[in-house]
Formats: C-alpha cells, sequence, structure tokens
C-alpha cells in the first residue's frame, strides 16, 4: 500500500460534542496540550478540535433545548432563503464565529457535523481559511446526495471530509455487509478517492448498533473498517466516545490505546486519527473524557504513534 494511505502518524481532533460561549476555555486547554517526541523536546499533540454548533436529533426540540447554539440563526438563514434572500446575505452562525476565533489563537484545525450543507456551508465558506476545516455527515444520514454537496464545498476550500459508518450492520453477501457497502458508496458520492486528496477523506469508525452489542454502546467492527479503508484508500479514524455508554465512561482512554495499536500488517497501523469528545458540554456529557484524561491519553499514544500537531 501506498505510504500516504498508511503511515505512523496519529491526527488526534478533540473537543465538546457541541460549542457554546461556556466550553471555549476547554477547546483552548486542549490547544496547550504538549507530549515528549523521540528528542525528548515538548511538542503540540493535538491538531483540531470539534465545533459543532447544530446538532443531530431523533425529536425536534421546537424551543431549540439541545440542537445546538446554531439553530435559531440556521432557521432564520432557511426562512430568508425561502422568502429569496441570496445564500452570500446569511447571518453569521454563532458557532462559526467561534471556530473562526479559534483557528486564529490555536492553529488548530476545526471540525464539525454538518446537518444540512446547502443552509450552513456557504457560511463556513465565507468565514473560515482554506485548509482549516473538516466536515463530517450524522450516522443516521446514508444518503449520498447531502454528501456530494458536503465534498463540492471541501474540494474548493481544500477542507477534509469525514464519512461515518452507518449505525446498521446488516447481513454480509460476497465478504460485505451492508454497513460496508454504503459506507463505500458514500465515498463514491464525495469524488474525493483520487490523487491529490488522500489526506482529505477520512473514514470514521463510531461503531454499529447491534442486538448483540453486550456492554458496549455501540459495538466497533474493527475488521468490517479494515476491509473498507483497503477498498477505498481513505484514512480511517476511531470515535471511542461512542461506543461507551455512561457505565463505562471511564474505559474510553484505555479502549483508546488499544485501538490505536491495531495493526494491519507488520508495518501499518490501521487508524490513522481519533476523534474523541473532551471537556463539557450541553450535550451527552457522560461520553466525554476531561482534559487531564486527554493529555493522559495523548502521552501514553505518543510513546508508540508520531502525534500530528496543527498545520
Amino acid at each position: 500500500m501506498s505510504p500516504n494511505i498508511f503511515n505512523k502518524q496519529l491526527k488526534i481532533i478533540a473537543g465538546p460534542c457541541s460549542i457554546d460561549e461556556n466550553n471555549v476555555e476547554d477547546v483552548m486547554e486542549i490547544a496547550e496540550i504538549k507530549v515528549k517526541n523521540s528528542s525528548g523536546k515538548n511538542r503540540p499533540a493535538i491538531f483540531g478540535t470539534r465545533v459543532v454548533g447544530l446538532k443531530s436529533r431523533t425529536a425536534l426540540s421546537r424551543d431549540g433545548k439541545n440542537m445546538g447554539i446554531d439553530f435559531q440563526v440556521y432557521k432564520k438563514n432557511m426562512e430568508a432563503f425561502m422568502a429569496g434572500q441570496p445564500v452570500d446575505r446569511f447571518k453569521l452562525l454563532p458557532s462559526v464565529k467561534i471556530a473562526k476565533q479559534i483557528i486564529k489563537k490555536t492553529k488548530l484545525l476545526v471540525a464539525s457535523e454538518i446537518m444540512d450543507p446547502l443552509f450552513q456551508l456557504p457560511v463556513f465558506e465565507k468565514n473560515l481559511p482554506r485548509e482549516k476545516v473538516m466536515v463530517w455527515n450524522p450516522a443516521v444520514s446514508q444518503l449520498g446526495w447531502p454528501i456530494m454537496n458536503m465534498a463540492h464545498f471541501a474540494r474548493k476550500n481544500r477542507w477534509m471530509v469525514g464519512l461515518k459508518n452507518p449505525k446498521w450492520y446488516g447481513d454480509e453477501h460476497l465478504g460485505q455487509t451492508t454497513m460496508e457497502k454504503t459506507w463505500i458508496g458514500l465515498v463514491h458520492y464525495t469524488e474525493m478517492n483520487q490523487p491529490g486528496f488522500e489526506d482529505k477523506l477520512v473514514l470514521i469508525h463510531r461503531g454499529v448498533d447491534v442486538y448483540n452489542k453486550g456492554d458496549y454502546r455501540n459495538l466497533p467492527v474493527h475488521q468490517a473498517a479494515q476491509r473498507v479503508k483497503k477498498s477505498t484508500r481513505a484514512k480511517l479514524f476511531f470515535v471511542p466516545c461512542k461506543l461507551m455508554p455512561p457505565k463505562l465512561r471511564d474505559a474510553i482512554v484505555s479502549a483508546s490505546v488499544e485501538a490505536m495499536k491495531i495493526k494491519i500488517d507488520e508495518e501499518n497501523f490501521l487508524y490513522d486519527g481519533i476523534l474523541i469528545e473532551v471537556g463539557r458540554s450541553k450535550t451527552d456529557t457522560e461520553q466525554h473524557v476531561t482534559v487531564k484524561e486527554l493529555a493522559d491519553l495523548c502521552q501514553r499514544l505518543a510513546e508508540f504513534r508520531s502525534l500530528t500537531p496543527p498545520n
């Protein structure tokens, strides 16, 4: 396999489930985490942070509770568009304002889950720099057309695109489950599995919701993720916080370390990155690790992987 697809470099993207004015200081602490490299020198450990302003929820809260800080402005932009206002006059989303500040102060990449590419990403494109953004789909959305729209903005701005695996697993046919087939199909919609975009396309393994998952919230399926990685030649990130229910929260750090040790062969690791929820948040706090735990995780990972600093 090509060394720019499979390598020892590891990218850590860490931050709260959803961003707000109260947890920005957590992101600033996260940006300060350093680890000792092989020469004994301290270097930045964190590549990027989560800045999610609009959340996917099974049921809509019309008052905006737990829907993210962008919810009210997003609705106003959508209503204005329906009334004939052009996209370039959309109001600034609160999370994008925060993301802009974070990039300027920390140089971190900002990563965000995208619910509605055509109403969110024009605001991203207008306010955030090239090369400094990663966008991904919610696991409950596995349609190709929104992915195509999201990837269009990403290709223009050289952003990263993350593709979460479906929550289901499905039956296996000819050595491929329905989850794998759908995941691979989404890659084709991005039109990014081609030379020049090797570092921009990321598969995000967040486990599957199956009846025999035991104590897991979602069951990791590393072998299936490996098959998809080899088939698409995309990078592969791991999402430990989606696997553990609240009663297993204390196992997130150790589970992350063990996952990052998995190898495809003697030379190459399976995972190229971690997307982990850290600090305080108004949503899903029970699946977060603390900033202190993240610092410990980074140091443990640095013992056998080279951590990628901000670009």
